[in-house]
């Protein structure tokens, strides 16, 4: 049996989890948009690999420390 906190941690991570492959799924969209010549591709797979955990991470557990103070 998953008790409250164990059903609100597997509920983070599912929301960290969506923010994540939502935030690189557009990283990725854009980056097949570009021409393969433009310079700026690569750091937009490299920034879209960096910058998609840290939003997930900014918008799932932040908050949840903030309303668990």
């Amino acid at each position: 049996m998953v008790d409250a906190a164990g059903s609100d941690v597997r509920a983070n991570f599912l929301r960290f989890v969506a923010v994540v492959l939502v935030v690189d799924a557009l990283g990725l969209g854009l980056w097949q948009l570009l021409p393969p010549e433009t310079p700026i591709r690569t750091a937009i797979l490299l920034g879209t690999l960096v910058v998609a955990p840290l939003l997930g991470f900014l918008v799932v557990y932040v908050p949840a420390a903030a309303d668990g103070a």
